[in-house]
């Protein structure tokens, strides 16, 4: 029977002249194999033959399904390496002959070696032609040895009794083309291929040549137009082997009457050099324009459109939106569409951990101890995190919670590691008892290992699926598609620790990563079509969207050989005779691509890009757009549609019903309430945020203030009331200045305490400084589990160290400057309540009453008394001390109520308050001191105040503290950005939502 080949351009009606061969074979009773590019070109025409009632004795495959019956009917018996268990392979390979062993470069291997596979060269032909190169050129030795490598790789499956997936197909071919008998005469009629592989042409030869069996092949292609110029070789390779070839003309039916002038002029004119002398014209409607400022807004320009569409009456079956890696994003497109509410259908391939199910495993895997302990705490969470995993802990509900909590503490202590993290765990919940079971399985081998990780597989995918017999919902596809792909992958790597253990992963470490290079298919949905360019050759659309048409990505760039280079295999062929694949003209294949992309829309086509990426670098559009608009009035360009980059106008999805919009400040205050001006300028509420909850301000009336709250009130309202009334759960350690200070005031106090037991004052002199550096040791040493400096170890010593010399300074600036007052209450609390206490000596002081009833609690962390009771208060700072004339300016009010603490709790005369700094160059005391007070200190000039002058300044204090009070009791939430983070700007924008 003959090779029939039938050609022509893309809408010259190849498909219906193959369907009708099927048809006509079914009619003698013969059971053809129809090959299509891809799965879903199977679906679609199995389900065109099935509406015809013509689906019955028709086998619909991609030409993956063709080599697995010509292996079947060649009755080759022998198992399959599988693609994971080859890559393993060949990166054990690799490595024992010094060459990487990379994902990267493991896969361009592989690649180099099927190609060797099927043009039947061998590892002697290898060497043999590679040798004779290099005697001709004297060329260098290729690196790492590709002979042999290749030479070992084959050794190899041979000595496990195995085949690769081209050998198997080469040897099927070999073995039908010795015994045709074996095929029959099932007709064959490939569809929708543009272009013919190697191996393709192989087993078209084969059966139409050799065996003699019926084969159709329609190929677009038309002599002399430049847009299948990619496309010539395939053809003249085909048309030798032909007995008959079957050249179609141009047709215009399948398009819309309102679009065939439009869209048939560019499908007959696209890069034709004469196209000018055809004139231009407009096209309407048929072809549409889009420009987006950055990718997001190109691709919400095409969700406006589709979604005009469909509100119009397009079916979302009718529509595709093409799309190319790099022009792009997809994840973007998916988020986009789904904001904008529009069904769609994508099928990509996903990374297996990019499925929850593969990303527990693959956590889990890392958690077992091995050679490599690797594991980090991301990956306990990772596995603990998978769906249904936790909920039957007993606490139904709560594992989201369990986990999240684990996060914490490990954060907060420094357990990083998966095995500290699972320390933490096990501490507060129960035994993990899945690890140890791993690790049981991987001390027995690396079968084991996989037989045991395939179970919990399996587990991951059932945990939230136990006791319900449900229908696998639409977004549980994935989860599915993962199970599937990951199953088959530990088989084929326990088959090959079965068979070769040496070769197979030794530990739960090695086969984590493996699994990491594994991808699976994944689906969402149904509805407008998400496709790569090649997925839509063998079926139209009503209205096609070919997006990202960047420079760079649609056309592409060439991609180079990783291995012989397009020289030096052009070399191999003139010195050794040795023919290996060529690289393709990259321009005029990826013209035929846009070619055969702009030829399916019936209706309406859209071509878009974006003149900037969303960080506002910018890009330029593919050139192929500028050949498009030549073929069309200058209106098609000018009148384009246009979105700019970071737009938030219309095109943005309607909050749902029921959905919680962001809260905004659109309430006025309430009745009465004040409007006063604070320090950073803004007026009080123009904008402001207020309480409502009655209870909460009830308590806020009642609450007992310490200054430091106070002043987080004064720098923000809406600050102070994320911190101290929100309280989150810190997530992280707490800050190292914050634990460096804690230690640093808590070594003071038992360093000066200790100084009065062993001296009899707690006033530094020279001469006690020796016996104060050894109580700082002590009390450092005794105080540091107290306050962890860094989860980091190696750090918690450079920073211990760090603090001890700054203390140590600051003794030796005490020391130096001594003063006639004597140190009386060191940690001196004040207002805490029974069990309130937690440092410092126990004290029943009650609170610091200021006027309108607020009361005020604290530890003031040194109080000096001099022999007539003066008294001076001292709060230590771990850098920059504020000078007393800014304090007021900076709210800084911590001080100033402290010394009326004194004055009105302990019935002092309080006449000096300073903030000590214990680290920087400048270890001098800030604050104010009365100017007639005599008690032996020397302050910095600007900090001694007349009598008057101070207490006023001590007044105006108290009544910023008052007035924050008040604030707080009448729940005025002011955003203040300029005072809110220590350098300015908002501490929480995305609770706060400050516009300013």
């Amino acid at each position: 029977m003959p090779i029939t080949l039938i050609t022509g351009p893309a809408n010259a009606g190849k498909a219906q002249v193959v369907m009708e061969a099927v048809r006509r074979h079914l009619a003698h009773g013969h059971e053809p194999l129809l090959i299509v590019p891809t799965r879903e070109d199977a679906e679609h025409y199995l389900r065109e033959l099935a509406g015809e009632s013509s689906a019955l004795g028709v086998h619909v495959e991609r030409f993956e399904g063709l080599i697995g019956e010509l292996v079947r009917r060649a009755g080759i018996g022998e198992p399959l390496l599988g693609a994971l268990a080859r890559e393993h392979v060949l990166g054990r390979l690799a490595a024992r002959a010094g060459a990487p062993s990379t994902p990267g470069f493991v896969r361009a291997l592989g690649e180099l070696f099927a190609e060797l596979r099927v043009r039947r060269v061998t590892p002697a032909r290898l060497a043999q032609a590679l040798s004779s190169w290099r005697a001709a050129d004297g060329a260098q030795a290729h690196q790492p040895e590709l002979a042999p490598l290749f030479a070992e790789y084959c050794a190899t499956l041979e000595r496990l009794a195995r085949m690769d997936g081209e050998q198997r197909a080469v040897r099927a071919l070999d073995l039908l083309r010795q015994r045709p008998a074996l095929w029959g005469a099932t007709p064959v009629l490939l569809y929708g291929f543009d272009d013919l592989t190697t191996l393709q042409l192989d087993a078209i030869e084969t059966l139409g040549r050799v065996i003699d069996a019926p084969v159709t092949v329609s190929l677009a292609y038309e002599p002399g137009r430049v847009a299948f110029a990619g496309r010539a070789a395939s053809f003249h390779a085909l048309v030798p082997l032909a007995s008959e070839h079957r050249q179609l003309q141009a047709r215009s039916e399948h398009y819309a009457p309102q679009a065939r002038a439009a869209l048939g002029r560019l499908e007959r004119l696209l890069f034709e050099p004469d196209a000018a002398a055809a004139g231009r014209m407009d096209p309407g409607d048929a072809l549409t324009l889009l420009e987006g400022g950055g990718e997001r807004a190109e691709l919400e320009l095409v969700a406006s459109e589709i979604g005009s569409l469909l509100a119009q009456g397009t079916a979302p079956e009718e529509v595709a939106v093409l799309v190319r890696s790099g022009g792009a994003d997809t994840d973007l497109l998916e988020e986009v569409l789904s904001a904008a509410g529009i069904p769609f259908a994508l099928q990509r391939p996903k990374p297996f951990a990019g499925a929850a199910i593969g990303r527990a495993l693959i956590g889990l895997l890392r958690c077992v101890p091995g050679p490599e302990d690797s594991g980090e705490l991301a990956d306990l969470l990772a596995w603990l995190r998978a769906p249904g995993l936790l909920s039957g802990s007993g606490a139904r509900g709560q594992g989201v919670t369990l986990a999240d909590r684990l996060e914490i503490a490990a954060r907060r202590t420094g357990g990083l590691s998966a095995a500290r993290a699972r320390e933490l765990w096990e501490q507060r919940n129960w035994p993990l008892e899945t690890i140890d079971r791993l690790a049981e399985a991987q001390a027995r081998g690396g079968q084991a290992l996989c037989e045991r990780a395939a179970r919990e597989l399996h587990w991951l995918f059932c945990a939230p699926r136990r006791r319900e017999a449900e229908v696998l919902a639409p977004d549980a596809r994935d989860e599915a598609s993962a199970l599937a792909r990951g199953r088959r992958a530990l088989a084929e790597l326990r088959e090959l620790a079965r068979i070769a253990p040496e070769l197979a992963p030794a530990s739960a470490a090695e086969l984590a990563r493996a699994l990491e290079q594994l991808e699976f298919v994944g689906v969402s949905g149904a509805g407008v079509a998400v496709l790569d360019p090649l997925a839509l050759r063998a079926r139209r659309v009503r209205v096609l969207f070919a997006c990202g048409l960047q420079e760079g990505v649609f056309p592409a760039r060439g991609r180079p050989q990783p291995f012989l280079g397009e020289q030096e295999r052009r070399r191999l062929a003139e010195v050794a005779g040795l023919r290996l694949g060529e690289q393709e003209d990259v321009l005029a294949a990826e013209r035929y691509l846009l070619y055969a992309a702009v030829s399916r829309p019936q209706e309406r086509l859209f071509l878009s890009w974006h003149v900037a990426d969303d960080d506002g670098e910018a890009t330029s559009r593919s050139l192929f757009v500028d050949d498009v608009c030549d073929l069309f009035a200058t209106s098609l360009l000018e009148l384009r549609a246009r979105r700019p980059l970071g737009a938030v106008d219309a095109l943005a999805a309607d909050v749902p019903s029921g959905a919680s919009a962001p809260v905004r400040s659109s309430v006025g205050p309430p009745e009465g309430a004040p409007h006063r001006t604070h320090h950073g300028g803004s007026a009080s509420h123009a904008g402001g945020r207020f309480l409502r909850d009655e209870r909460v301000l009830a308590q806020l009336r009642t609450h007992v203030w310490s200054p430091s709250s106070l002043e987080r009130w004064i720098g923000c309202p809406v600050a102070w009331f994320v911190d101290r009334m929100l309280r989150p759960d810190p997530f992280e350690a707490d800050p190292e200045p914050l634990a460096r200070g804690g230690l640093a005031h808590a070594a003071l106090r038992d360093t000066l305490a200790g100084l009065a037991r062993e001296t009899g004052t707690a006033r530094l002199t020279p001469g006690g400084l020796a016996t104060a550096r050894e109580l700082l040791d002590r009390a450092l040493a005794e105080h540091e589990p107290d306050y962890p400096l860094s989860v980091a170890p190696e750090r918690a010593i450079a920073v211990r160290r760090r603090l001890r010399a700054d203390l140590e300074r600051y003794l030796e600036h005490a020391a130096a400057a001594p003063s006639a007052l004597e140190p009386s209450a060191l940690e001196l609390a004040f207002g805490f309540g029974e069990g309130e206490e937690a440092h410092g000596e126990p004290s029943d002081l009650p609170p610091l009453e200021l006027a309108g009833g607020v009361r005020v609690r604290g530890r003031i962390d040194r109080v000096d008394v001099g022999a007539r009771g003066e008294a001076v208060v001292y709060d230590y700072k771990g850098g920059r001390a504020p000078a007393g004339a800014r304090w007021i300016a900076d709210g800084a009010v911590q001080v100033a109520l402290y010394m009326r603490a004194v004055e009105q709790l302990l019935h002092q005369q309080v006449v000096g308050g300073f903030y000590q700094p214990l680290t920087g160059e400048d270890l001098r005391a800030r604050g104010v001191l009365d100017r007639d007070a005599d008690v032996g200190i020397e302050p910095v000039n600007r900090d001694q105040f007349e009598h008057g002058e101070l207490q006023e300044l001590l007044a105006e204090a108290v009544a910023a503290a008052v007035d924050a009070a008040g604030e707080a009791g009448r729940g005025e939430l002011e955003p203040r950005p300029p005072t809110c983070a220590f350098a300015g700007g908002c501490m929480y924008p995305s609770i706060c939502r400050c516009e300013r």
